[in-house]
């Protein structure tokens, strides 16, 4: 039972490259197309002013601020463009802001030639237009946004326009997703080539807004010549459906999950993490939790079993394990994570490590000899696993990730915005999600997801990334039928068996 990717759904937007290779190898990949560079730049500027006429088509009126580079370049098309679709267009750039490429000098040429204006800011407010183009730094800034540069991008940010950014926000690190002293926050981002990882999770996907990716007409080319890439970005859609279950199947063949957790006065999370396996097709799901927490945890969904003694037999049972969600840290948490610890060591059984789980594995150990281990840690949780802040985690969330899954010798899973998925076959980035997922127990419905899974037969690594999309998308369905705003960690329950039956 291993998810298939739909390979007819799959293109160069689905790989992630860093910006260095993309600059390094988009004019071989234009040059065997037989395209020139100029070419390339009237494309972006085309495919941009594409996306925003669609997002916005009641405007009529536009701004666009143009730096020096080429990321000025692609605004100075779209300024063009705009003009001949009738739209009034006010270009913005800041003083002595001469191109400084042929390319962005043939596109400012070309955009006054239409009989276009420039603009030059002075530290005041910008024109008012329907929409904002963001077309001032590109990919190639290196260390912090300079002082003329700040009081612009502050001036777009202070501005009421929705904004878009051509290729990525200005003063982003399109690597990591954190702002070089600033950056711009837009409503979109057209990139071009290629996916850039610093778009697509934590941070910047609050400044790059929703990501379109335009490959320009070499996407194929690029994605030949350039090294190969393991990191993608990824969601539900991208996954083929489940096979069908055989006419024959009984609840025995389709999995035997054990749920670890739920401490004195923390029943809900282990419960959480129980259901969602169940929704998610899991045929048998147990529940080992602390004495005082058994009547919470069974009441109200009988189809799960629960205990607070026979933790051995329980061990011996299960095709999986989740450990973590409501443990705590005391000493009936310590003498149950160790009972786990010294039974997965022996035995080739799945083991998903989450919540106090993982706080109690950060002090004592570093590696793990279990050849299927998943660790589902928040931001935080992770700090503590790498020794390290958290800010330092969400600095460079793709280190992170990477150095979980090294470290631990496991399948790591970083939660938050554009959560991540580091196996041993690469990075995945989810493309799914929503803002209003941030709320209490639903990384416990996260952990249930995956280990259900895996207690069917799923690889850890097949899982988790199945899991982390399935997860995503459910919520997203749980969003647009009752809003993000209020959303509760079971309000999953339901579109996942949706999503999964689809």
């Amino acid at each position: 039972m291993n998810p298939r990717v739909n390979t007819a759904a799959q293109s160069v937007s689905h790989s992630v490259y860093s910006a260095d290779i993309i600059r390094q190898y988009e004019k071989a990949a234009a040059d065997q197309c037989g395209d020139a560079m100029y070419t390339l730049m009237e494309r972006a500027g085309f495919s941009a002013f594409k996306h925003l006429s669609q997002t916005f088509g009641h405007a009529h009126r536009m701004t666009v601020v143009c730096g020096s580079g080429n990321n000025g370049g692609d605004g100075y098309v779209v300024a063009r463009l705009a003009l001949q679709q009738g739209w009034q267009v006010t270009v913005v750039t800041l003083p002595d802001a001469q191109p400084s490429t042929e390319d962005a000098s043939s596109a400012r040429d070309a955009y006054l030639a239409q009989g276009g204006q420039i603009s030059v800011f002075d530290s005041s407010e910008l024109p008012s237009a329907d929409v904002l183009v963001d077309g001032l730094l590109g990919t190639g800034l290196k260390g912090d946004v300079r002082n003329e540069h700040r009081d612009l991008i502050n001036a777009i940010n202070a501005s009421p326009m929705p904004v878009v950014s051509l290729d990525v926000p200005s003063g982003l690190n399109a690597d990591t997703g954190m702002p070089l002293g600033c950056a711009v926050e837009a409503l979109m981002t057209v990139t071009f080539i290629a996916a850039k990882g610093g778009l697509l999770t934590g941070q910047g996907r609050q400044y790059a807004g929703r990501v379109c990716v335009e490959a320009l007409g070499v996407g194929e080319a690029f994605a030949k010549l350039a090294p190969k890439t393991d990191w993608v970005w990824r969601g539900l859609s991208d996954f083929a459906p489940l096979a069908a279950r055989p006419q024959s199947a009984h609840k025995g063949v389709f999995g035997r999950l054990l749920c670890i957790g739920g401490n004195r006065g923390m029943a809900g999370a282990v419960r959480l993490s129980g259901e969602a396996a169940l929704r998610c097709g899991a045929g048998l799901v147990k529940v080992h939790c602390h004495a005082g927490s058994v009547l919470q945890v069974a009441n109200g969904r009988p189809e799960l079993m629960v205990a607070s003694e026979g933790l051995a037999s329980a061990l011996s049972w299960a095709s999986c394990i989740v450990l973590g969600p409501g443990l705590g840290k005391d000493s009936w948490a310590r003498d149950v994570f160790n009972q786990v610890l010294s039974f997965v060591i022996h035995a080739d059984v799945p083991l998903l490590i989450d919540a106090d789980g993982l706080n109690v594995l950060s002090e004592h150990l570093h590696k793990l000899k279990c050849t299927n281990l998943v660790m589902t840690p928040h931001p935080a949780e992770a700090a503590r696993l790498l020794g390290t802040s958290t800010s330092a985690v969400e600095s460079d969330r793709f280190a992170a990730v990477q150095g979980l899954a090294e470290r631990y010798q496991g399948v790591s899973v970083l939660k938050g915005s554009g959560t991540l998925v580091s196996a041993s076959d690469g990075i995945m980035i989810c493309r799914d999600g929503n803002p209003g997922m941030a709320t209490a127990g639903m990384g416990d419905v996260l952990s249930g997801v995956i280990g259900g899974l895996m207690a069917q037969g799923m690889r850890a690594g097949d899982a988790a990334r199945y899991g982390v999309c399935l997860h995503a998308a459910a919520g997203d369905l749980a969003a647009e039928s009752g809003g993000q705003r209020g959303m509760l960690a079971s309000d999953m329950f339901n579109p996942l068996r949706v999503l999964l039956n689809q």
